[in-house]
């Protein structure tokens, strides 16, 4: 009786099939740059996401300061120095509800811890000494005149103090200890009188506030 054919033994693996620890450990490597590359474009897009609602918070002040003007003899809303004759003061953040309606919540998606109820103020310079709203029409450039501005995270108050600062000069210093002029990255958002928002970085702010008799605050 004859044997059968003798078996084959397994056939060697070819030479560099598997992989090598020095090739392990670079594709190791390039999965961390690719995890890290797209963490930080993640991050990227959260807080482009959160400047961009920070914006629609703005643009939704400034339609109802508008239409708040149309309705009050052309006059920007008050700050909260100004009282009703019940002695109730008549903030913008009491008299614009009807026009910026019941789930408008006023606050900046970038600074969730603030402690302030509403993270947005008012600039002062646009009401008189006792909190009145002045004419719109009385503002110089509405354009470059700033409304509504995100407040520092230790502010509270609905309206800025530019009208204290010293000799009548607002430094770039006392602007940015009321102003969180890097909320988002470095720069903030801005409303301005004709109702349009712009996103600047700090170093243009300063810019604006070293200007000979500068609009930026001024009406």
């Amino acid at each position: 009786m004859m044997d059968g054919p003798a078996a084959r033994p397994p056939a060697a693996l070819p030479r560099g099939a598997g992989f090598t620890l020095v090739e392990l450990l670079v594709v190791i490597a390039i999965i961390g740059v690719l995890a890290t590359l797209a963490y930080s474009a993640t991050g990227t897009m959260i807080e482009k996401a959160k400047t961009i609602q920070c914006q629609s918070n703005l643009r939704q002040i400034g339609l109802a300061i508008h239409l708040y003007a149309s309705d009050h003899h052309d006059r920007l809303p008050s700050n909260s120095h100004q009282r009703g004759p019940d002695g109730s003061p008549l903030s913008w953040t009491h008299t614009l509800e009807a026009y910026l309606g019941p789930e408008f919540l006023g606050r900046c998606p970038s600074t969730p811890d603030h402690p302030a109820r509403i993270t947005y103020a008012l600039n002062d310079l646009l009401a008189e000494p006792d909190g009145t709203g002045i004419p719109f029409l009385s503002v110089r450039d509405p354009s470059t005149t700033l409304t509504i501005a995100e407040i520092a995270t230790h502010q509270f108050s609905e309206h800025f103090h530019f009208r204290g600062a010293a000799r009548g000069r607002v430094s770039a210093s006392f602007f940015r200890s009321l102003v969180n002029v890097t909320a988002h990255g470095d720069g903030a958002n801005y409303l301005f009188v004709d109702g349009h928002v712009d996103t600047l970085p700090w170093p243009e702010i300063q810019q604006r506030l070293d200007q000979p008799n500068p609009v930026l605050l001024q009406p």
